[in-house]
């Protein structure tokens, strides 16, 4: 579940990790927060790796914002048909679900629509998970 907040903007090394652990976007992301409490700005990467990727970070990050609604945002693929993906996106507060929603990829979203570039950094983590264990 990342923070609701974090704005993926590429993919980070694995790091020192031995096995690198499940990320709710896939693969460890470098980006930007994006919290309403501040100007955007970019975390140290540390913060990145344990907060901004991990989400859950309301009273361990001073930027996450007190009257935030989520805590954290989750994605999954429903649906891998014919070129089309369905991810369907939980925002969670107290690791409970707040709200839902599916969207379908290939697809054209606002520049502007935090969301949806979270959800393509998992779509390509997908993608490239699912094609790196792909059969000949």
């Amino acid at each position: 579940m990342a923070c609701p907040f974090f704005d993926p903007q590429r993919r980070l090394d694995p790091g020192a990790w031995t096995h690198q652990p499940r990320l709710p976007l896939g693969d460890a992301c470098f980006g930007s927060c994006n919290s309403p409490s501040g100007a955007p700005h970019i975390p140290p990467e540390e913060h990145q790796r344990e907060l901004c990727n991990r989400g859950y970070a309301r009273g361990l990050c001073r930027h996450f914002p007190v009257s935030s609604g989520a805590d954290a945002v989750r994605f999954s693929v429903t649906d891998d048909r014919g070129g089309c993906l369905r991810v369907v996106y939980v925002f969670e507060k107290d690791h409970a679900p707040l709200s839902h929603g599916v969207l379908e990829f290939p697809a054209a979203a606002p520049a502007a629509d935090l969301l949806f570039r979270q959800a393509r950094a998992f779509v390509d983590s997908y993608l490239k998970a699912r094609d790196l264990c792909a059969y000949p």
